[in-house]
């Protein structure tokens, strides 16, 4: 085991595993880890689903679905779904404090952000 992973002595002859921030610290400072990190960090937002959405926001299905309307065995279907309504995603999305952004992407990575029914367009410049 390398140094820097080492448990560290609480002086009384018994070691503590050294502190989340120590650690962070030490990989943080690793070179190349500010690049590595935000490419993990993106991967993992381009992948979240509904679920974990919700738990990073520390929200219950309880807490969602009271503010939908809805129980919360409702909710966890919604959010283990594989076919979702535009306008039911919008609206979960809309009590977590997110907009629903579609965008369609082509075989050449070219993307175009959809408009769905009444819902506002993507700003314009002007």
């Amino acid at each position: 085991m390398t140094d820097q992973f080492k448990s560290e002595d609480q002086g009384d002859g018994m070691p503590r595993p050294k502190r989340y921030r120590t650690l962070h610290d030490q990989v943080v400072a690793r070179p190349g880890a500010a690049e590595r990190l935000a490419a993990l960090r993106e991967e993992t937002l381009a992948e979240i689903g509904l679920f974990e959405l919700r738990r990073a926001l520390e929200l219950s299905q309880t807490d969602v679905g009271e503010e939908l309307g809805v129980s919360q065995s409702a909710v966890s279907q919604l959010e283990n779904a594989s076919d979702v309504k535009v306008s039911t995603l919008r609206e979960y999305l809309a009590r977590l404090g997110a907009r629903l952004r579609l965008v369609a992407v082509f075989d050449d990575d070219d993307e175009v952000v959809l408009r769905i029914g009444d819902e506002p367009g993507p700003p314009t410049g002007g």
